[in-house]
């Protein structure tokens, strides 16, 4: 398996940039991302002990030790000043409609045998969650993927009163994977470890919400978009991440 490199928080951080200076931070995170996966594919490839012989890891690691150019290791403090601003005011159309989202969304529903076939580990069981009783609209593979096996799944539901939320578990222990966040940008605690909580709206009524943590095994990410206060989904994504176990 490939390894992991800041998926997803870093993902999160490349949204709209809003000037040509922060167009040319969020090129520097790409370039910087892409060498580190050739670099991992090469060590993967090299000779010598193999890193896919040990177990993948998750770690939480201050800025200053960051092994990345100033020019993105800047990228990141702005995105902290933005985290500490609170709601991030957004430009119209870049939060979807529900229509628009559900259109684009995939459809395809697989039982819980096929995949337990696919995946490392089974999904996680969101039977005591508000997701529980929500409706499941479709899913796909992600994190790392290997013919018909993926190291995570991202799931999407239609939830009454918030919009579709967006649930996605990314197995970390699977070997050769290394995924790592910053310790400044955690902002919030599900279950007692760190967490990053991001919330956006715009003009229109629309909102969208999002965390990620990690448990003993997994990486997880929750979205919720939709119409309405933005806060109130991060209650509801609050309560979802609650009851969340590996």
């Amino acid at each position: 398996m490939k390894s992991l490199a800041l998926p997803v928080l870093i993902a999160g951080a490349l949204l709209s940039p809003s000037s040509h200076a922060a167009q040319d931070d969020v090129d520097a995170v790409g370039q910087w991302l892409s060498n580190r996966a050739m670099q991992s594919a090469l060590q993967d490839s090299g000779p010598g002990p193999r890193g896919s012989e040990t177990e993948g890891t998750f770690r939480v690691i201050p800025l200053s030790e960051l092994e990345a150019p100033e020019e993105v290791k800047q990228h990141f403090r702005a995105e902290m000043a933005r985290s500490r601003a609170g709601v991030k005011r957004v430009a119209k159309g870049e939060i979807p409609s529900q229509p628009e989202m559900i259109a684009s969304l995939p459809k395809v529903v697989r039982s819980n045998a096929e995949l337990r076939g696919r995946l490392p580990s089974p999904p996680t069981n969101l039977q005591g969650s508000l997701l529980g009783v929500a409706e499941l609209i479709g899913m796909e593979p992600s994190g790392a993927l290997d013919g018909f096996s993926s190291t995570g799944l991202t799931r999407f539901f239609r939830l009454d009163g918030v919009g579709i939320v967006e649930f996605n578990e990314d197995n970390f222990r699977i070997p050769g994977t290394t995924i790592e966040v910053i310790a400044e940008l955690q902002n919030a605690k599900v279950n007692h470890t760190p967490a990053q909580l991001e919330r956006i709206s715009d003009d229109q009524g629309r909102s969208r919400a999002s965390l990620v943590w990690a448990g003993e095994s997994k990486f997880y990410t929750l979205i919720a978009t939709g119409e309405g206060d933005v806060q109130r989904k991060v209650e509801v994504l609050r309560q979802i991440a609650a009851a969340v176990k590996d």
